[in-house]
Order: C-alpha cells, then structure tokens, then sequence
C-alpha cells in the first residue's frame, strides 16, 4: 500500500504520518519531500508526507501512484496560533539572548491575562523581535488551500485534525482498511508536537482581532468544511504556559543564540 498524507504544516501531518506507518508495519517514508518522482514511488509499502506548501501542479500526476491518498485540514485560526509559537524555532538562528528573552515576556504576559494582548498586538511583536510576517503567511496559506480544493482536490479523502485529535477514526479507518491510533511523534521530531487540541483560538482572539481575522479566514473556513459563523470567543481563565512559553523555551534551547 502506498499512502499520501498532505495538509499544510502545524496541520497534524506529522502525527497522521506516525498513526498511518505504525498502522502498515514497517513502511519506507518519504518526509516532506519537496519534488517528488515516479522513481521515488517505487516502494512498497510506501508513505509520504507532503506539505501544501510544497505542492506543484506536476505532483497531481503522480497522484495515481498511490493506493490512498489523505488531507488533513485544521481550522486556519488555531493552526496560525500554533505556527505563530513553532516560528521560533525558525528564527531562532537569528535571534539574540536578549530577543529571545523579550518574546518570552510577551508569551508570558498573554498566558497570565489573555485579554490584555490582543493577538494581532502578539503578531505586531513578534515581526518586530523577528521581522517575521506571519499575517500575511497565514493569508497565502488559506488561498492555498482554497485552490487545492478547488482544482486538484479530487481523489483525496479529507480527514480534520479535530476529528484525529479526538480519536475519531471510523471512516479512516474504513478508507485506508487499516486500524489507526494515535500517532506517537519520533524523538527528532517531537519539537514539532505541542498539545494537541483544539479551539485555542477561542482564548487567544479578542473582539478587536474578529475585525482583521474574519475577512481574510472566512474563506478559509468555509473551503474545509469549518463553520464560518462561528466566531464564539472565551473570556475568562489563562492560557496553558506549558503549551505556550515553556514550548518557545524549549524551542529556543535547541538552537544556540546569537551573542
């Protein structure tokens, strides 16, 4: 068997990689190949985890060469909190003590009182630490996927990372014919795994983000199968610091800083 699992990253692909090569046995695994080949789908058994990103109008032609072929989708607003937080790893090469330090306040005070930062004030300090501008990445990425979906979508099954989060593997199960579990992430990989859950968003939005974030996701929802009226958000308690500051720190220590 041969199985294709793509999505956009910090959508779960990682982890369904795991669940669906545990499920096989002992597959050969292509890991976010950025040019695929005929020669490469050789093998069998066979998975490949393949990024959004990475997608090209040639690889729909390769589509054939898989037995199954798997998206996952993941609410645009909480995959954008969570490569907001997994971008320090990318750009920490870059970043000095002192401006690895000045992030980790801002997380800090986010997670102790998440009313008081609104998430496009996070987005605004993080470009200005790490001149990174990950509103308009999370811009691209939804018109990504609303292409996909609409001109080469066909063929792939979709499973939400909601659905994997919370165990619901029955109609997975059924397409691939396979027992899925849950996907227990490699050690060089488990930078990547951070909680698991879903509807972070809920904490992390104020009122005055519904202003900027619901024009440009709306679209987003609406193409995955997500309610796009539904913009609920919680007001009350703090947001886990394990899954927040103590997972840039984390992130931060794997790579040396600058002086």
């Amino acid at each position: 068997m041969r199985v294709m699992v793509l999505g956009e990253g910090k959508s779960g692909t990682t982890a369904l990689l795991r669940s669906v090569a545990t499920a096989i046995g002992e597959p050969h695994e292509l890991f976010e190949p950025k040019i695929l080949t005929p020669e490469d789908l050789v093998p069998d058994p066979l998975v490949v985890k393949k990024l959004l990103l990475n997608w090209r109008n040639r690889d729909d032609e390769l589509k054939s060469h898989f037995d199954k072929l798997l998206f996952i989708s993941r609410d645009p607003r909480d995959r954008l909190i969570s490569h907001l937080l997994y971008d320090a790893y990318n750009a920490a090469p870059s970043l000095t003590s002192a401006q690895r330090e000045q992030w980790l306040e801002v997380l800090t005070a986010k997670a102790t009182d998440p009313a008081s930062i609104s998430f496009m004030a996070l987005l605004f300090r993080w470009w200005e630490i790490a001149e990174r501008d990950l509103l308009s990445h999370h811009v691209r990425a939804v018109e990504r996927v609303r292409k996909f979906f609409r001109r080469q979508y066909q063929g792939f099954n979709l499973l939400k990372y909601e659905d994997y989060v919370d165990g619901n593997f029955d109609e997975l199960n059924a397409y691939l014919g396979l027992e899925i579990a849950p996907g227990v992430v490699e050690q060089d990989e488990q930078r990547v795994d951070r909680r698991g859950t879903h509807g972070e968003w809920r904490s992390w939005f104020t009122a005055e983000d519904l202003t900027v974030m619901r024009p440009i996701t709306d679209v987003g929802l609406t193409t995955q199968g997500y309610d796009p009226t539904d913009w609920a958000l919680t007001t009350s308690g703090v947001i886990d610091s394990a899954t927040t500051v103590d997972y840039v720190r984390a992130l931060f220590d794997r790579v040396p800083a600058n002086p």
